[in-house]
């Protein structure tokens, strides 16, 4: 197309081309050359900056633990040549401060002994020491270092699941979620073991279950707190139910002793759902349908009906009805 939108280039002489290519080549070694130059230059004068550095706290007092967050590195503003600067971030291991606070004397704030505080610059000698000679250590941050210990306790809690899990439609649980142990010797500080009254298991989906479950599940981790045993073993076990269906006598509370009731109807039907290895458990000896006389309103003829004893293992219970007539009478 003579006219199209696209048009061919001219075609650059191949010695044009080589040329140029030799130019750009040279302008590269020349900058390359400059930028060296500099930065050899720029690493010859000294500067002032700031490194982390590590600190790693031993030799606490005795039957005494630490309380809070501590600083886990220190800031230390320094003054080297370039080349020591550069040097000691590329090559050089930092291995922690080991800050031994039996070694120092803390000031306390007022009269509370669980708080103490140290200023950083008595670890001046002691980080300089662990600095290459060519680092001019200016100083330290944060300036003071702030602490609050307290009493070491043991102690022994109840373990509480945190498990998710629903259980098949055709089943139910046993006899509840079972731990082994179900309580463990916990150390920590008086603090928080105070206001504990049971350490929970590591939270657990466990889903749909159809069958029995059996694990080991690892206790919750607390910081500060140590455990006796790390795990603990647990059980679910699953059993089928029926239906158990009861005829119950609707039996009067706080009868004055010149007063007669009859209601009607006299008993009530009471149906529930147990697990197989209850059902003997479930009778009318133990499950009372009663009303109370002091519910009794003026001009009402009925009363409302509530259920009593009824034990924590039926999976869910329905009684009818739930309101009964009655006829009162003097003795």
């Amino acid at each position: 197309m003579e006219n199209g939108f696209f048009q061919k280039w001219p075609r650059v002489p191949e010695g044009q081309n080589l040329q140029f290519r030799k130019k750009v080549l040279l302008f590269s070694v020349f900058l390359l050359i400059s930028v060296t130059i500099w930065f050899l230059n720029a690493l010859s004068k000294n500067y002032t900056t700031e490194i982390e550095y590590p600190l790693k706290y031993e030799d606490f007092p005795e039957d005494r633990v630490l309380v809070g967050q501590l600083p886990e590195h220190l800031t230390l503003r320094i003054n080297a040549h370039g080349y020591a600067i550069v040097r000691y971030n590329l090559f050089h291991k930092r291995v922690p401060i080991s800050f031994k606070l039996s070694t120092f004397s803390f000031s306390r704030p007022g009269r509370d002994s669980s708080r103490a505080y140290l200023l950083t610059r008595y670890l001046r000698d002691q980080v300089s020491n662990q600095l290459p000679s060519e680092l001019q250590l200016i100083e330290i941050k944060p300036d003071t270092l702030h602490f609050q210990f307290a009493r070491s306790l043991t102690k022994k809690l109840k373990v509480a699941p945190d498990l998710s899990f629903e259980v098949d439609k055709q089943f139910t649980i046993k006899d509840g979620i079972r731990l082994v142990p179900d309580s463990v010797m916990v150390t920590g500080p008086d603090v928080i073991l105070d206001t504990l009254t049971q350490v929970f298991t590591g939270r657990m989906e466990l889903g749909v279950l159809t069958r029995n479950f059996s694990d080991k599940i690892k206790l919750r981790e607390t910081p500060g707190l140590e455990y006796s045993v790390p795990r603990v073993d647990c059980f679910i076990e699953l059993e089928r139910f029926t239906e158990v269906q009861l005829n119950l006598p609707v039996d009067v509370l706080n009868l004055p002793d010149t007063i007669s009731i009859q209601t009607f109807p006299s008993h009530i039907r009471f149906t529930c759902n147990v697990g197989l290895s209850k059902y003997d458990r479930v009778n009318g000896n133990l499950i009372r349908a009663v009303v109370d006389y002091e519910e009794i309103r003026e001009g009402s003829r009925v009363v409302d009906v509530h259920i009593m004893n009824a034990p924590v293992y039926l999976l869910n219970y329905e009684y009818y009805p739930k309101t009964v007539e009655f006829l009162k009478s003097i003795k």
